[in-house]
């Protein structure tokens, strides 16, 4: 039924400060190559638009070649 407002006791110790994330030296490698492969993994996924989208065309430029 009461709100107790004083402080606790035994006194609660300050909380510790959070360890610091910098990034180690062997991140800076896996960082690179994952970047390579998404590189890659982009240049793939244009070249292929690009060859579906001629591969369309060429089975299109066929059939007006012979017509059935």
């Amino acid at each position: 039924m009461f709100l107790d407002l004083r402080d606790q006791w035994p006194p609660v110790p300050p909380r510790a400060p959070p360890p610091e994330t910098g990034k180690t030296p062997a991140e800076k490698p896996r960082e690179r190559i994952l970047g390579l492969v998404v590189a890659i993994n982009l240049c793939l996924l244009l070249l292929a638009l690009i060859g579906g989208s001629a591969l369309v065309r060429i089975i299109a430029a066929l059939n007006a070649l012979w017509p059935g």
